[in-house]
């Protein structure tokens, strides 16, 4: 009797001290929940306690009419009022993805299945005093990037370390989704006028939102920082400069990206993503050509490469899958592009009611098909482009690169055979490949195959040039990878930085050099039919005796979370790893409170046009003299400039008719001449056949003895 009181003792007080953990972990966790008013009506988010502070967080909360039905391929709309509160603890859909980048990401994967047309969404995290509700905190708005084509507000973001490096450090931060791929970059002329740059105007909806309802979550609407890395830099970079964002941005923070580089704003030429180029890619036809019928490409206007079409489709499904798709792997057909007379504004409409976008591998073949998805000079959210862009500069920035930018691409990224020692040929075509696709997209004016040749001599020069006149693949492969970082992302950067030192502006400019001692684990998830249809992780190492350079991305690990970033993570994060993680955030947080990223031991220095300087951020930061990577930006924004200058003779320009095609219609037309060619060989061919029987007729009855004159014949007188 007395055992067994004794254990129902035990228990009870076992199960008060499991409800007195779980209470105080819960404490520790979730505090309560708030609710405060906006334009639209009454919103819902939690206040969760970390650490002994407290950090209220409003996820998924609409900004705008779903772009979805007539509002699709148009500015987005404010959002009507709603009559019951509104609950904000999920994130929102994400938009549509386009590439696989954030698929698998670890904070966002199991709402990137929720993807939707209907996506525009933000989230508000922000610091809460329980004794004043009244505080206000400046706002840093975070703009992800991802080629415009994947990713979203809640992709590699940790809360937790969130509330730590940013919205304790007296900051209220503000994700966003905006539309991605041409559902947020279709453009096309409609009589003059450029439309497009619909993922633009989205950021700009939500920063509209930010000035009217920010109040309400303590954030301060007259100090409001852009900050993106990327793409989502270009964006920031675009928003620092449009004259439509006056009054709703007053700083940037632009992390490897701008709006100078080619890669980001389209200068020359038919734009990829032009509604008539996505039409040809949508359209199927009736065989009428029998060289296409021949080649069976899909019944597709324009199909996409045998090569891509390797790409996209992996071993993630299977034959019968693939061939359940119509053309370049749609759900069904848009039976209205086959009208062909149809203008850009009816093609838009059509696209508008039809276009079924749920096919994710018809998504994935766009976006390799027509690569990153541009912003236009629209006139309007854009005025112009290059220098005449950077002339608007009117606000304080903080800009800057990575110390390597493109150090982790791997050789196939550059066509390389694979040999130890290459050929001085294809290292050239490879040096010329980068100058076509990198410089000549950003130059302001269309150059000639002869200039763009002499550039690319002297980028050979200067980046490949070796006493040694051997090419080992991983030297070429380096300095590949330094000329294409230059062109895309320095050289860009200091134009920036030159053109807001210039309007007297505080520009605080930097390159992130810090690399973790410990090794970074790249992960990639893949489909093995051997396996089933579940995708498998793969990771690989990088570190121990391959020491890559800070690259492209690294710094956001150090920002969102710890060590972690869309597909690599550092592994173990270590003191070191801490002690850079705080370092940059409260850089960053000192320049979005004061506008000046110097902390209590360390000055950063102002970049000036009398005394150019920038910090490589390091674990100690140094400042370092003169440009961003002196000399390189000098090469290609004044040497390379002049050189863009040149105009060859008459007798020696070079003219390509074949300038405004894209890659496909180029293999396409080639493919044509090809046929042409063929065509007229055999007519020759045939020709010289049939006068060669002919010749052979002729020749043989002259040799007959039927043809012979009758000499024997005695003709009588």
């Amino acid at each position: 009797m007395a055992q067994g009181l004794a254990a129902k003792y035990f228990l009870e007080t076992f199960l008060i001290f499991l409800c007195f953990c779980f209470s105080f972990n819960s404490a520790q966790l979730l505090e309560k929940a708030r609710s405060v008013w906006v334009e639209q009506g009454l919103v819902k988010g939690k206040i969760y306690k970390i650490d002994d502070r407290h950090v209220q967080i409003f996820r998924g909360i609409p900004y705008a009419e779903p772009p979805i039905g007539d509002l699709r391929f148009k500015k987005p709309v404010k959002k009507s009022r709603w009559h019951q509160e509104m609950s904000a603890v999920e994130y929102g859909p994400p938009c549509l993805q386009f590439m696989d980048f954030h698929r698998h990401d670890r904070y966002a994967r199991d709402n990137m299945k929720r993807e939707s047309e209907d996506c525009l969404y933000l989230n508000v995290f922000s610091p809460y005093d329980m004794e004043d509700e009244s505080n206000l905190y400046p706002i840093l708005v975070w703009i992800h990037g991802g080629s415009f084509l994947a990713g979203s507000g809640d992709t590699g973001i940790d809360m937790e370390t969130v509330a730590k490096n940013i919205v304790f450090k007296g900051v209220t931060l503000v994700t966003i989704n905006y539309r991605l791929g041409p559902l947020g970059f279709i453009n096309m002329y409609d009589g003059e006028k450029m439309e497009g740059n619909f993922g633009l105007w989205d950021m700009v909806m939500a920063l509209q939102w930010i000035q009217a309802n920010i109040k309400q979550f303590n954030g301060d609407p007259t100090r409001v920082t852009v900050m993106g890395e990327s793409a989502g830099a270009a964006a920031a970079s675009v928003l620092a400069l449009s004259p439509k964002t006056t009054n709703l941005v007053h700083q940037a923070i632009i992390m490897s990206g701008s709006s100078v580089a080619g890669w980001a704003l389209h200068r020359h030429g038919t734009p990829h993503w032009s509604v008539e180029n996505m039409a040809t890619y949508l359209r199927s036809v009736q065989f009428k050509n029998l060289f296409k019928a021949l080649r069976r490409m899909h019944k597709c206007e324009k199909a996409i490469s045998e090569e891509d079409a390797a790409e996209i489709v992996g071993e993630d499904y299977t034959k019968d899958e693939i061939k359940a798709k119509h053309c370049n792997y749609q759900d069904q057909h848009v039976d209205c592009l086959k009208n062909h007379d149809l203008k850009a504004g009816e093609l838009l409409e059509c696209m508008r009611k039809e276009l079924n976008l749920t096919s994710s591998l018809l998504r994935k073949a766009l976006a390799i098909e027509l690569g990153v998805s541009k912003l236009v000079v629209d006139g309007d959210l854009i005025p112009a482009a290059g220098g005449d862009l950077l002339s608007n500069a009117r606000i304080p920035i903080m800009t800057g690169v990575a110390k390597q930018e493109w150090a982790h691409k791997k050789p196939q990224f550059y066509s390389l055979p694979k040999n130890n020692i290459l050929e001085r040929k294809d290292v050239e075509q490879a040096v010329y490949r980068i100058i076509e696709n990198s410089f000549h997209v950003g130059a302001n004016d269309r150059l000639s195959n002869a200039t763009l040749q002499l550039i690319a001599n002297a980028s050979f020069v200067r980046y490949l040039d070796d006493p040694s006149n051997t090419f080992e693949t991983g030297r070429v492969v380096a300095a590949l990878q330094n000329m294409e970082a230059d062109i895309e992302f320095v050289s860009p950067c200091q134009r920036e930085i030159d053109a807001y030192a210039s309007n007297g502006l505080p520009v605080y400019a930097y390159s992130f050099d810090y690399v973790p001692e410990s090794p970074i684990y790249e992960e990639e998830m893949k489909t093995f039919h051997l396996f089933g249809k579940d995708p498998i992780k793969i990771e690989r190492k990088d570190g121990g005796e391959r020491r890559l350079q800070a690259f492209h991305g690294l710094d956001h690990a150090y920002i969102f979370s710890r060590g972690y970033s869309s597909n690599f993570e550092i592994k173990p994060f270590t003191k070191k790893d801490e002690t850079m993680s705080a370092m940059l955030t409260n850089m960053m947080t000192n320049f979005v409170k004061t506008g000046d990223p110097s902390t209590k031991r360390f000055a950063f220095p102002a970049f000036t046009n009398e005394s150019g300087e920038y910090v490589a951020i390091n674990v100690p930061p140094v400042v370092h003299k003169g440009d961003l990577h002196w000399p390189k930006p000098k090469f290609w924004n004044i040497e390379a400039e002049l050189i863009s200058k040149y105009v060859p003779r008459e007798g020696d320009q070079v003219v390509d008719p074949d300038a405004d095609l894209t890659n496909e219609e180029r293999v396409q037309l080639g493919a044509y001449r090809r046929a042409w060619w063929a065509l007229w060989v055999l007519v020759i061919i045939l020709a010289i056949v049939i006068w060669g029987i002919v010749a052979y007729c002729i020749l043989r009855k002259q040799c007959s003895v039927r043809s012979k004159p009758y000499d024997n014949i005695v003709v009588p007188r």
